[in-house]
């Protein structure tokens, strides 16, 4: 039975949770006064610093003297911080350690609007919550702007060396929306990799290792991106296995760069093209026959399947039988590993459900991105999250995420 509350229960709840409030206010404001009083013994000490006297001091080592104050405000990740007393020199304007001209507002809270932003919160959404906390509320472009701070991050990424350690590299593309000259289609290249595992680690490590915007999916492109991983040190002869979704313009582009390396046709595309080339009248159960071909405990019995199911549809469904066919030899090369992995490396689900990510994030801005480097910075958040999130995790674990 569900205990009743009492009247007097209600009201202490309520004397405690509005004591909470008294208590924490007086403790956001000590903060704030707190560091009100840093910052400006800090401006203070500077100005001693640099004329060689304090205030009042004669000294024959001064170089200069004060001209006064003005006051500045500054938004911290404790609330706006008003009236911090600047000083002023005769002999112009100093910049400071602590404080420069231009500043309004701490980079903490630059970026943790901007990580906001990317974690999918409307701008809309943000002017209201940045009022909550920090007291102050952001507009559109201060979005944009607190987002140019990632920029030096996402160089030092793109240029970082990856070592030659990755065993299982996933390849793939994602169509964006540009708005330049109108909205224009693009594609983002995109690599994941799953390192040979460390010493004392039973599973290497897991990560989005690159991504660029291009005008298209063709095999430039791709030759593009594979060399720039290739510089970088992914050599590739830790490389076991390459998996991809079977488009023409990268598997030849993987034969310029990365031409020994056996290349894992993605079963979920596979099958995506056999259902199509199948009549809806046998669609439905010709489809749950040829699973049962990757759904085999070795290399042999699949192929075995194949042939008996090839037999059974080569009649009524030959153009299916053919798709099938043509990229069996390929779809097959993640029986050689251990089979504890094979649900990972047979298909690029991993970097789908990144992409996931990327249009659930773009669903705010009407599915496209006002232009390249809004779609880089942007690719770049999600790309730091989704890493972050992986680290430690078990590729059963990573599925789920």
């Amino acid at each position: 039975m569900k205990a009743r509350r009492l009247p007097q229960d209600s009201i202490v709840l309520e004397v405690i949770e509005n004591l909470q409030e008294v208590i924490w206010a007086k403790i956001a404001s000590g903060v704030k006064r707190f560091i009100k009083e840093f910052i400006e013994n800090l401006l203070t000490e500077e100005v001693t610093n640099r004329i060689g006297a304090g205030r009042y001091e004669r000294s024959n080592k001064r170089q200069g003297y004060r001209n006064g104050h003005y006051f500045r405000n500054l938004l911290t990740k404790f609330g706006p911080i008003e009236d911090i007393r600047v000083p002023r020199l005769d002999q112009g304007g100093m910049e400071f350690t602590v404080l420069n001209r231009y500043e309004h507002r701490r980079r903490d809270v630059d970026a943790a609007i901007g990580r906001l932003f990317l974690n999918g919160v409307s701008t809309r959404k943000l002017k209201g919550l940045a009022r909550e906390l920090f007291g102050k509320e952001v507009s559109a472009q201060t979005v944009s702007n607190t987002l140019a701070c990632l920029d030096q991050e996402l160089e030092g990424y793109r240029s970082k060396p990856l070592g030659d350690t990755v065993e299982f590299l996933f390849l793939d593309g994602i169509s964006q929306k540009v708005r330049e000259i109108g909205i224009e289609n693009k594609v983002m290249l995109c690599a994941f990799g799953i390192h040979r595992p460390g010493p004392g680690e039973a599973q290497g490590r897991r990560e989005l290792l690159s991504f660029q915007l291009t005008e298209v999916e063709d095999t430039e492109g791709w030759r593009g991106f594979l060399a720039d991983l290739k510089a970088r040190g992914l050599l590739g002869k830790s490389l076991k296995l390459i998996i991809t979704d079977g488009n023409p313009g990268l598997l030849k582009a993987l034969k310029a760069i990365y031409p020994f390396v056996k290349g894992q046709r993605c079963l979920a595309h596979n099958m995506r093209n056999v259902a199509v080339k199948i009549r809806k009248a046998n669609r439905a159960h010709c489809l749950k026959e040829a699973k049962l071909i990757f759904a085999a405990d070795s290399r042999k019995e699949a192929v075995k399947r194949f042939k008996a199911w090839r037999a059974r549809w080569q009649v009524e469904e030959e153009r299916a039988v053919r798709c099938m066919e043509k990229d069996l030899f390929n779809c097959l090369h993640y029986f050689a590993f251990d089979p504890a992995l094979w649900k990972s490396i047979r298909t690029t689900n991993i970097l789908e459900r990144a992409f996931r990510e990327v249009r659930r994030r773009t669903r705010p801005m009407n599915n496209f991105f006002t232009n390249e480097a809004s779609s880089n910075r942007i690719m770049y958040g999600i790309t730091e999250m989704l890493n972050k999130n992986w680290r430690g995790k078990t590729l059963k674990q990573i599925s789920t995420i």
